[in-house]
């Protein structure tokens, strides 16, 4: 998971956290969780390469600041990765008392 972080850490101003932020961290704020690692098989057999599951929160004060922070997650992990497969759409919602939004995005690449 050291290459997804290195590939997104500079983004939000540096507010990137494994798995669930800290409190009083400042928005916008981007959590990322992995989900699943496995090696892939082939015809030949087992081999070196790996499939990865990673899910990215975004959190802002605006909808729109979601929607380009997720924007700028995939544009990283293309530049540094390069091997994203598979991008979903998860979750969009508003936490009423943090007055905050949330977008999820699952992340699939290979290494």
């Amino acid at each position: 998971m050291q290459d997804f972080y290195d590939a997104i850490k500079h983004l939000a101003a540096g507010q990137v956290y494994a798995i669930v932020a800290p409190a009083g961290a400042q928005y916008p704020t981007l959590v990322y969780t992995p989900i699943d690692q496995s090696n892939v098989a082939s015809l030949d057999g087992p081999n070196q390469l790996r499939r990865s599951r990673v899910q990215v929160d975004a959190y802002a004060l605006t909808l729109v600041a979601c929607e380009q922070l997720q924007e700028q997650v995939l544009a990283a992990l293309l530049v540094s990765i390069k091997t994203v497969a598979d991008v979903r759409m998860g979750l969009t919602d508003f936490d009423d008392e943090a007055g905050t939004y949330r977008i999820s995005v699952d992340f699939t690449y290979y290494r």
